[in-house]
């Protein structure tokens, strides 16, 4: 049987979510509603709150809350391909990283420190500040010693006579595990302070898709190159199976994109767990 190990891969967003598109309608107090707008966007997209959004948006609460639940699928997969996590089951794993994501992203802290007005092109920017969230930082080396040890077991031959989704499941659980003791109390890097211009169209206003998807890149912190890399990586093994029953399989981890997960093509690159 051919096992090629598990490993964190890089965490790459190539094209963005169009989930900021749903502009206001223009009114008094510019600055004050600019400010409302964002924070209520980042609020149904996160937290699932709906009210200030669907006030100023005119959105029904149930089409709002269909933003919320796009965005926690979109930030499930992306936790799945970034822990190597394979969709092999009915969708139980991916509803136990959904409910994760849900439990991360409902500590997002954001907040629009400034409005700044441009007099003579009559436009505004917004100065936001994120708090990105330290959630996966904080159990990184554990996760990292995890990892190294389930592969430990596949090097000895552990999982030899398991199918795919029992392996996969109990590694996702694993993964599960660890991150869901670190949502109760959260913790934050450094603040990062954003750029957020305005864009007028007619009688509507929005964020674009890049403004949006910068914020959503600091919500929670992820290191671009993770160091384990090289750590985790292992040779593949040739493993004969004693139980002829057992159907082989080969546990590789793909760099495809998972599906279509918004209403615009969603594209996650994962770094394949062995090369």
């Amino acid at each position: 049987m051919k096992y090629v190990f598990k490993k964190i891969s890089v965490w790459i967003m190539v094209c963005t979510m169009l989930l900021s598109l749903t502009g206001c309608s223009l009114f008094d107090s510019k600055a004050k509603v600019y400010s409302r707008y964002v924070t209520s966007l980042l609020d149904i997209n996160y937290k699932n709150i709906s009210k200030d959004y669907s006030t100023l948006t005119g959105v029904s609460q149930k089409d709002a809350e269909a933003v919320y639940v796009a965005n926690m699928d979109y930030q499930a997969h992306n936790l799945m391909n970034y822990y190597g996590v394979k969709e092999v089951d009915d969708g139980t794993i991916l509803s136990e990283f959904y409910y994760l994501a849900q439990s991360i992203f409902a500590n997002a802290k954001y907040e629009v420190t400034d409005v700044k007005h441009n007099k003579d092109t009559d436009t505004y920017t917004l100065e936001l500040t994120v708090y990105p969230l330290d959630t996966l930082e904080t159990v990184y080396d554990e996760i990292v010693q995890y990892i190294e040890t389930f592969n430990a077991h596949v090097e000895e031959g552990d999982y030899n006579n398991t199918t795919e989704v029992d392996y996969e499941t109990e590694f996702a659980e694993g993964i599960i595990e660890i991150l869901k003791n670190t949502t109760a109390s959260p913790g934050y890097m450094d603040p990062v302070v954003l750029e957020i211009p305005i864009q007028p169209s007619d009688d509507y206003y929005f964020i674009n898709d890049e403004d949006f998807l910068s914020i959503d890149k600091n919500i929670l912190y992820i290191r671009e190159d993770p160091s384990s890399a090289d750590d985790t990586e292992g040779t593949d093994s040739e493993e004969e199976s004693e139980d002829t029953t057992t159907s082989e399989y080969e546990f590789e981890q793909t760099g495809e994109t998972d599906e279509q997960i918004t209403s615009t093509e969603l594209s996650i690159s994962s770094t394949e767990a062995a090369q």
